[in-house]
């Protein structure tokens, strides 16, 4: 039997327990950002982000997705949940982080954000640096952060793509999607931002493979002819009558309906954005979310 005191045992033990998980958090690193906007609404973006977000959820990927339309935030209507509180309520110090996150299912978060992140835009420096502190408690939940972003050429896109370790624009064959789509990259300098990260595109609501390739190849001479660079072609999502069923259900298609050929084609574009990120000579180490919001609110509100 051992002599040494059991409060020493337990202490030991404390240690190890305390050690192993600072040790997971190491290896686990900071959590990646990647934004979802598109030039126009009406292009299934949130649906979108809702299929990617399960897509990831799936791979054993810990998901926080943040409802970040400004205008109107819709994600927790599309996740069939109701969000009794948002990121307002935790700026204004009536609710903590964890109230008003929702589980939607394993491994997914959602944090409602929508007005609450347009009224960080009143608060002093030391009052946001306590909610960036706060905000930053998600990365011991996540290991990564969706945003569902607004629809628009303004200043709110170019934030959000700017803060994001990587952007996704969401378009569809139409011709006004198309040409929305183009400004987009046009307002954000090309496809490649000295500020933020690579810019990703995907063509939605697809009749087939061959109109997807043409949509995505339109954009990327357009953007290559006058820009100087192109966005990265991640893949397409074909048109699904199941998706609009799931929306008035008020269910995630990607859940409703695991086999059709639209969630096929979300798998697919997960499959290659982890082989983007996974397949660089030089990965660039993601900033965290704590500056993640920092950015963000200097593109949206303190730009001069």
């Amino acid at each position: 039997m051992s002599d040494k005191p059991l409060e020493q045992d337990q202490a030991g033990d404390l240690r190890r327990i305390v050690e192993k998980k600072r040790q997971v958090l190491r290896q686990k690193g900071r959590p990646k950002t990647l934004a979802i906007l598109s030039g126009k609404g009406g292009v299934g973006k949130s649906n979108v982000a809702i299929a990617l977000a399960c897509a990831f959820a799936d791979k054993n990927k810990q998901v926080v997705l943040l409802d970040a339309d400004l205008g109107m935030a819709n994600l927790d209507i599309l996740c069939g949940v109701s969000a009794k509180y948002n990121l307002s309520h935790l700026v204004e110090g009536s609710r903590t982080l964890h109230e008003i996150l929702l589980p939607i299912e394993k491994n997914i978060l959602l944090l409602p954000g929508g007005v609450g992140l347009r009224e960080m835009a009143d608060l002093d420096d030391d009052a946001l640096s306590r909610i960036f502190e706060t905000l930053s408690g998600l990365e011991q939940l996540s290991d990564l952060l969706i945003l569902d972003a607004g629809a628009g050429i303004h200043k709110g896109v170019r934030a959000f793509a700017q803060a994001a370790d990587t952007t996704v624009l969401v378009t569809t064959p139409e011709p006004t999607s198309i040409r929305d789509a183009y400004g987009v990259i046009k307002s954000l300098g090309g496809a490649h931002s000295s500020q933020g990260g690579d810019l990703m595109l995907i063509v939605n609501m697809a009749n087939n493979q061959r109109e997807a390739y043409d949509v995505a190849e339109r954009i990327r001479m357009a953007s290559m002819q006058f820009l100087g660079s192109a966005p990265i072609f991640l893949g397409y999502i074909l048109k699904d009558n199941n998706i609009e069923r799931a929306v008035r259900m008020r269910r995630i298609f990607y859940r409703l309906t695991p086999s059709s050929a639209a969630a096929a084609c979300v798998r697919k574009i997960t499959d290659e954005i982890i082989r983007l990120w996974e397949g660089r000579p030089v990965k660039p180490e993601p900033k965290g979310l704590k500056a993640f919001f920092a950015r963000l609110t200097r593109g949206l509100f303190r730009e001069k």
